[in-house]
Formats: structure tokens, sequence, C-alpha cells
């Protein structure tokens, strides 16, 4: 069985970081590392799944391929987070793998994949008690809120206009995005703008002051 690539070990597909900026590729990267964390460690892997709104009630089938081990994640994630390490790998991936081929020799070995939706399109929830707004969508793995992120995570992608987010559970990806509202520079509360989906909802599901 062919050794898996670093992209492989992290449920990253590789095309996501080629069309993601600069700003982005570190957070999905660092994101993809503390997932596999949680998914491999020896002491997650070994307790029962926990039920909750924001984690699966059945058990996953058995894998076709080993789990990758916490030193191969740590290798991937120190060589994909390093710029120069990660062109160097990436002109080694090319120059041995059959690109014609899947990246991982078996295509059972690494299935992922990017569904790009708007903010508006995705299910909110308010915590007026501090003000804030979480945003979720459910996952094919079953994971009802498998793709969750807050307002932080919103305004740190800031001028960006999209956000990658990773399902908990699984080795999917969401990438949302979201139009960035300017404030007139003669407001009162001299703000410096927002976020907020495509459709401006008047419930304010949309957008994020």
């Amino acid at each position: 069985m062919t050794e898996p690539t670093h992209y492989e070990v992290l449920s990253i597909p590789k095309s996501l970081i080629e069309d993601s900026n600069k700003e982005q590729i570190p957070k999905i990267i660092k994101q993809a590392y503390h997932r596999a964390l949680l998914r491999h460690h020896p002491d997650k892997t070994n307790t029962p799944h926990r039920t909750g709104p924001a984690t699966t009630t059945t058990t996953p089938p058995p894998p076709s391929s080993p789990p990758p081990t916490v030193d191969q994640i740590t290798r991937a994630y120190t060589t994909l987070s390093h710029p120069g390490e990660r062109t160097a790998y990436d002109r080694h991936l090319a120059l041995t793998r059959n690109p014609t081929a899947p990246s991982g020799g078996d295509a059972t070995t690494f299935q992922t994949g990017i569904e790009t939706v708007d903010l508006d399109d995705l299910d909110y929830t308010e915590d007026d008690a501090r003000a804030t707004t979480r945003w979720h969508r459910g996952c094919r793995c079953g994971n009802e809120q498998g793709f969750a992120f807050g307002e932080g995570d919103l305004e740190e992608a800031g001028d960006m206009g999209e956000l990658v987010v990773g399902c908990q559970d699984c080795s999917l990806w969401l990438r949302v995005c979201f139009a960035v509202v300017e404030d007139d520079d003669d407001d009162d509360d001299g703000g410096g703008g927002g976020v907020a989906g495509g459709d401006d909802k008047s419930n304010g599901g949309g957008r994020v002051g």
C-alpha cells in the first residue's frame, strides 16, 4: 500500500490549498492538524462517540487503511505549514506520483471534498447574553453541526470574503462566502465595518456588525 501523503494524513484536498490565498493557508493547515489529532489520537479513538448537538451518534465504519499516527500527523503539519518545505514537498510529489492516479494510490484511502456556500445558507443561533452569533451546518457524515463557527472567525477572515471550515467528524470542508460591509466614515461609533452574507436578512442571521 502506498504511503499516504501529508495532505492525506491531514485530510486536506491539495486543490483547497491551491485555491486559497496566502493568508488562509496557515489557518487551514492548523485547523486540519488539530482536527486530525482529535480524530486519531489514541486516547480519543479508544473512547465511545459522545452524543450531543455537535457530535455524531453513530459509530463510523472501519477505516479502509490504518489511521495516521500522531508522529505522521505532526510531521505532515510541520512540512505543510512551512511555505518553503511545502513547495519542495509538492515538487517531490509531482516527480514521484502518477498524476493520473488518485493521490493515495487507492481511491478508498482518501475521500474528501469541498463545498462552497453563502453565509445566508447556514443556520445560526444567537447568544443574547454574550451578544454573539454562531453559524452551523450539518455534514453528510451525520453530524448535524459538523461545520460550526462564530463571529470571531468571520472577523478574523476579514477582507478575504470567505472562510474555510472543516467538519469536526470527517474529512469534508466547507467554503463559506460572505460580503464585507464597510461602515460610513462619519459613523458615530467609528466602526470599521463587518461582514454579511449575500442577502441582507432583517433578522440579522446573515450579518455580523
